[in-house]
């Protein structure tokens, strides 16, 4: 069984109030001291992991059982459900929800997707303190201090040497321009960035946010407690390159997918017709971005290769689109699985079956996975002799593992059967369900 941590992620889906059978929207909600809370593409319910018995209520909502717990999902509209669950000892405690997608026509992100802020991104101008001590604090250089609301759900920051990535969510007011304004939990790297630097207060003071005010063209985030105010304004360089898509690093897509009804798209070695073809791709076929895209000539060209690794060249951006992930999602912003996986902060920990030798049966091996949604994934797994090895997911699917010279390079292999994958480095066999990589 997958265990999550004390504080986890329920990705559930939610019923329309109305009609039966409408698109179920996802959702995930940070559950205090709650369980693992999920539902498929079909509408199936899973707490912790087993599928849960579910009750549809006139007024809409489900309630999903499962071994004592109970848990209550009210869909509202286009805005992301309520969740909360009842414990054992009959304690309720309600679900943050930190990112949600709508019914289809509703928009890909729910509330997320507020056409104000969904897309947007921003530059630092100040830290506005009301403890006079502090005063207001100004960044030595604006463009080390970038913040880009994706219209996922997501976020990804640059903070002078550092970078942070997590979810947002924003309820407006009547007004349209002031609301409640959250972050999830944020996933920053540790550099010690050279002084004078905003970053460490800045990732420290996110779980503080509680408010958002677009006013003179700029977005003004209020702690809690009255505490201070963070002020952005639009980032200038987004303007000049809104209409040629970014890196990952950048906020753009992690993967494309090759659009077209018939005939092959080429991959040019470089960003012009007259360029060597080095693949010819099928539509359909998912690519990698790798470093955005760039004007050239009369076109826009993309970086690319494809999923997991190939030939890397360039691909006309009209033959390309978003890639959709298992969650549904076309992701965005960097992939820092194996960032976290390499600190530890792992999202759920368990068993499963491994062998490390040669005609060795089948064992167990504890691992340990971090997610960064949309199948992006790094699984550590553990031998009982204590030997480590990381396996690197990209949209759901194995394209490799930490490897090296000292073992030989040794090959890797992967295969799926249903919701398992079975993986061969070299003598090395695991068996991986969906579930570690996905979540649910």
């Amino acid at each position: 069984m997958i265990n999550p941590d004390r504080t986890c992620f329920a990705i559930a889906a939610a019923l329309a109030a109305s009609t039966a059978g409408a698109a179920a929207p996802i959702f995930a909600a940070k559950c205090p001291n709650g369980p693992s809370v999920g539902a498929d593409a079909r509408g199936r319910v899973y707490v912790d992991g087993k599928l849960a018995s579910t009750i549809a209520r006139p007024d809409g909502q489900v309630t999903a059982r499962s071994a004592g717990l109970y848990v209550d999902i009210t869909p509202r509209g286009s805005q992301p459900p309520r969740v909360t669950f009842t414990a054992r000892d009959k304690s309720v405690a309600e679900c943050e929800v930190v990112s949600f997608r709508a019914p289809d026509g509703a928009g890909p992100a729910g509330s997320a997707a507020i056409g104000k802020l969904a897309s947007t991104r921003w530059r630092l101008v100040e830290f506005q303190s009301m403890d006079n001590a502090i005063g207001t604090l100004r960044p030595h250089d604006p463009s080390q201090y970038l913040m880009r609301l994706n219209a996922d759900g997501t976020v990804t920051m640059q903070l002078n040497c550092n970078r942070a990535t997590g979810n947002w969510k924003a309820e407006p007011a009547a007004d349209g321009a002031s609301g409640r304004f959250e972050f999830g939990p944020l996933a920053t790297t540790r550099a010690l960035c050279p002084a004078p630097s905003m970053d460490e207060r800045i990732a420290a003071d996110s779980r503080y946010v509680r408010g958002y005010l677009l006013k003179d063209g700029r977005l003004h985030l209020s702690l809690m407690a009255d505490a201070g105010i963070y002020a952005w304004e639009p980032d200038p360089a987004a303007s000049t390159a809104a209409s040629v898509p970014a890196a990952p690093d950048d906020g753009g897509p992690r993967n494309w997918e090759v659009i077209g009804t018939s005939g092959t798209v080429n991959l040019r070695e470089q960003p012009s017709t007259a360029a060597r073809i080095v693949a010819r791709l099928k539509p359909g076929a998912i690519l990698d971005n790798l470093g955005g895209c760039q004007r050239a000539g009369d076109g826009i060209w993309c970086d690319a290769q494809t999923l997991g690794g190939g030939p890397r060249g360039f691909v006309s951006a009209e033959s390309l689109k978003p890639a959709i992930s298992p969650d549904g999602s076309a992701r965005t912003g960097p992939d820092d699985s194996a960032l976290r996986a390499g600190q530890g902060k792992f999202d759920a920990t368990g068993p499963l079956p491994c062998a490390q030798y040669a005609g060795q049966p089948m064992g167990e091996c504890t691992f340990g996975v971090a997610r960064a949604g949309g199948g992006y994934a790094t699984v550590v797994v553990t031998h009982p002799d204590g030997h480590k090895r990381a396996i690197y997911f990209r949209m759901g699917r194995p394209i490799g593992a930490d490897t090296s010279q000292a073992d030989g390079y040794p090959e890797f292999r992967a295969t799926r059967e249903r919701d398992l994958h079975l993986i061969r480095i070299g003598n090395e066999r695991y068996e991986i369900p969906d579930a570690v990589v996905l979540g649910g």
